[in-house]
């Protein structure tokens, strides 16, 4: 998904409530790793991360090494920022800190840390949290801080420490059959409408992430090197798999239009991952994936009038509009919207809307309200809905790639960590026992997400490491402790009633 569709519709008068900054500092080092090859007790692990953004500790759509403070003031958005550094709230991050007993101090640190770390604004999408509540968009893929990224020679330019290969090599936007094989960025800045066919365009957009971090993660490894290349290069103790999301993501955001990944190709693919980390001398342990529908990103077309009803009546009462009145207005407005919306992208009760139509809708809103005029929708385009054929085919291929992955994993000896049915049973008791009922539901802006409604906040980044760190415990005997949930989530800027984030409101499960 772009962020630039995302910010495009956010920069509209209805502001929410606010998100700010926070962090917790330590004064820890990292100890020096055991040998490579071997499994040393948990205070001395060196692991290899393989993946795709949910390893490089993507949030808001950016992957970023450093804080930055505060960028500016909008007039509409009000103060921009400031905004945390992503790459150390990752889970790949926080399990290192645990395995090893460090802290974000050490991971942070560009002359020891395991992280690829990104100079600010880094690289990607990366959307900043402002007074007012909407996201502004600090960076895109194309900018011109961006562009070394697309040159082997220059890309590394864009590290704080161009001359340490990192031990995350995880690739935001790859696929499963990419990591094994691609070996440079596919993607081009260059290709506009003006130059190139409209579909060739929105392929480019598609893949376009991919280019603007393959170089600045990999090229220290050198060229032609794929990222599994890289991991076995590290011989590391332990090896974290896991991929496949964007191989659903990609087919979902583009309506169907993305070649499909077969089951058989995965499982042959993952096998083949596992087997060459364990020749390296690693212990393997592959995740499988989450319910992708269920990412806040997504909102199912029964619950759209709804959720679109209570944005807008949060909207106006931001604006001093009182509750009652605010209340009448958006009940006015929201179903129009929806039901036009609804029928416009011909959704049944198995389609989904995506937060961009949200935010899209609320621009919509402010200018129309504002002159008294009737609720008209806007028109919606590929990646503000997924029909009810996708979203069907989606789940089927979830389901799918997860029986794919476990086969791959078990024929390869390596340990399976069950995301999904984590992530199931959060979703079917509507969130997380974190300071309930404030926090953290798959809503967004519900606790468990960052910015962009893909990526996890901190908190969410925590539950996903605690898994990794049980199942390697339980496969290998490592006695890795488990991260604090409860200290991550009082310092998290993206979840709900900590005091830090500015979310205040109970966003109800979908």
């Amino acid at each position: 998904m772009s962020a630039r569709r995302i910010a495009a519709a956010l920069a509209a008068s209805f502001l929410l409530a606010a998100c700010g900054g926070g962090g917790k500092t330590f004064t820890n080092t990292i100890p020096t790793p055991a040998k490579p090859g071997t499994v040393g007790p948990a205070a001395h692990l060196r692991i290899a991360g393989v993946g795709d953004s949910l390893t490089a500790g993507v949030q808001s759509g950016g992957l970023m090494g450093a804080d930055m403070p505060v960028i500016g003031v909008d007039p509409t958005l009000g103060q921009i920022g400031p905004v945390q550094r992503t790459q150390e709230h990752g889970f790949f991050a926080l399990l290192w800190e645990q395995a090893n007993g460090v802290d974000i101090n050490a991971l942070s640190d560009p002359t020891q840390s395991p992280l690829p770390l990104m100079t600010p604004p880094g690289v990607g999408d990366l959307l900043a949290p402002t007074t007012s509540g909407f996201p502004y968009p600090v960076t895109t893929e194309c900018d011109s801080h961006q562009i070394a990224a697309n040159t082997f020679s220059t890309a590394l330019s864009l590290r704080e420490n161009p001359a340490l290969n990192p031990s995350d090599v995880g690739i935001p936007g790859q696929t499963v059959h990419e990591a094994l094989y691609m070996t440079g960025p596919i993607g081009n800045c260059n290709v506009t409408a003006q130059n190139a066919p409209g579909q060739f365009v929105q392929l480019n957009a598609l893949v376009n992430g991919e280019s603007q971090n393959f170089w600045p993660i990999l090229a220290g490894f050198g060229q032609g090197v794929t990222q599994v290349q890289a991991a076995i290069s590290l011989h590391a103790q332990v090896a974290t798999v896991w991929l496949g999301s964007n191989d659903l993501l990609k087919f979902a955001f583009s309506g169907g239009a993305a070649p499909v990944t077969s089951p058989a190709s995965m499982q042959a693919d993952i096998l083949s991952i596992v087997q060459q980390l364990k020749a390296s001398g690693a212990k393997v342990a592959v995740s499988n994936l989450v319910d992708v529908m269920g990412a806040a990103v997504f909102i199912p077309q029964p619950a759209y009038s709804a959720t679109l009803t209570a944005y807008l009546t949060g909207a106006l009462e931001a604006q001093g509009i009182p509750a009652g009145q605010a209340a009448a207005i958006a009940g006015q407005y929201a179903p129009a919207y929806a039901a036009q919306e609804t029928t416009q992208a011909g959704l049944g009760a198995g389609g989904y809307f995506t937060i961009n139509a949200l935010f899209a809708t609320l621009q919509t809103a402010s200018a129309q309200i504002a002159a008294s005029q009737a609720p008209v929708a806007p028109t919606l385009v590929t990646g503000e809905f997924v029909t009810d054929a996708v979203a069907a085919e989606v789940k089927g291929l979830n389901a799918s790639y997860n029986a794919a992955i476990a086969a791959g994993a078990s024929s390869g000896g390596a340990a399976l960590v069950d995301i999904h049915t984590q992530f199931v049973a959060i979703e079917n008791a509507g969130g997380i026992p974190i300071n309930p009922p404030a926090c953290c539901s798959l809503v967004y802006r519900g606790g468990f997400f960052s910015l962009d409604g893909v990526h996890p906040s901190n908190t969410g980044y925590a539950i996903i490491a605690n898994a990794f760190i049980d199942q390697l415990n339980t496969s290998y005997g490592l006695g890795i402790p488990d991260v604090s949930l409860a200290a991550v989530y009082a310092t998290d800027p993206y979840a709900p009633g900590n005091g830090v984030s500015g979310f205040s409101k109970v966003r109800q499960p979908k």
